[in-house]
């Protein structure tokens, strides 16, 4: 019994001094979750009616990330730049901050596209079209949503009575005899003011036709795109339609300028600053106002040309010299 009793401690003693202790667990490291991809899309940033036209996007429209995996699900139904919403009309009421989808809105047709008046008196607005070219049309820098000027000029021709001395045929005495003469004149005055530009219709250029000329024919193909296009660039001689927003009165001015016969141009467009409504008092320009007004100064009238008498008495006739013989 002995023996056994110090075969076990022994053994106790073995095992609590040379066997090695369990090496202590390793901390775990918390693991960060793999980052979600987000896509963009265009959301609203405030809330907007139902039935409102999407002219002013900036004020309108923001845009908010989504997950990537939520836009893939159905890429159609959103939108990831607020320009594909220009000129649509919402469908129903929009929250701010909402995600906008394709079925909330749809295109809108010309007429809400007109603003309404800022009265209630005030007369409604209406769509007229005008052709404008480079020189006319602000060299086809006017987007939907500007507002213009319209500067009109007219030629005006009068019937003036000026009297004048004639000979009478019978007796040779000097009479007064009145005469008519047509006198043409020119005035330009600005006649249309803050009108807005609703849409802007330019004609479709074939892609195996050419640059379009000045005399309307068909030039050489133009090259290929190569590299970085200059922004400020003109085609010669082109010509597109305005969409303008305007009362029937205003409707009546610019028609009748346009039928003036005149080969040319009888409006020009001014382009208007953002938040530019304000309606300026103009003088209109002729030569008179030019010159009474303005300062223009007029060629100074010539001088009477004055002779002595002896240069238009006529004098002895001179003989005539007798030629040299050539050589």
């Amino acid at each position: 019994m002995l023996g056994v009793v110090i075969a076990a401690a022994a053994a106790f003693l073995y095992f609590s001094f040379f066997q090695t202790p369990p090496a202590p667990d390793a901390p775990v490291l918390p693991q960060e979750p793999t980052p979600v991809p987000l896509r963009r899309v265009v959301a609203a940033r405030i809330d907007i009616p139902a039935n409102t036209v999407l002219t002013d996007t900036e004020t309108l429209l923001t845009l908010r990330d989504i997950p990537e995996t939520e836009y893939n699900a159905a890429p159609d139904q959103y939108f990831v730049s607020v320009s594909e919403l220009t000129t649509k009309v919402t469908l129903r009421a929009l929250n701010a901050t909402e995600i906008i989808r394709a079925r909330d809105l749809t295109d809108a047709g010309l007429s809400f596209q007109v603003p309404q008046p800022d009265t209630i008196d005030a007369p409604r607005n209406k769509v007229f079209p005008l052709e404008v070219g480079n020189l006319t049309g602000v060299a086809d820098q006017i987007r939907p949503g500007d507002s213009v000027d319209l500067v009109m000029t007219y030629e005006i021709r009068r019937l003036i009575v000026r009297p004048t001395l004639t000979l009478d045929p019978e007796t040779g005495q000097p009479v007064v005899t009145p005469i008519e003469e047509t006198l043409v004149d020119r005035v330009t005055k600005t006649m249309v003011q803050n009108v807005q530009v609703l849409r802007v219709l330019k004609p479709a250029i074939p892609q195996d036709a050419g640059t379009p000329t000045p005399e309307g024919a068909q030039g050489p193909a133009a090259p290929p795109p190569s590299g970085t296009q200059p922004a400020d660039t003109y085609v010669p001689g082109a010509q597109w339609i305005l969409l303008l927003a305007m009362t029937d009165q205003e409707a009546e001015i610019v028609k009748f300028t346009l039928d003036q016969q005149d080969p040319k141009p009888q409006i020009t467009l001014v382009l208007r600053g953002r938040d530019d409504g304000e309606i300026e008092e103009t003088t209109g320009v002729t030569l008179r106002l030019l010159t009474s007004r303005y300062g223009l100064p007029l060629p100074e009238p010539l001088q009477p040309l004055a002779l002595a008498p002896e240069e238009i008495t006529p004098g002895p006739a001179r003989p005539t010299p007798t030629p040299l013989p050539g050589p």
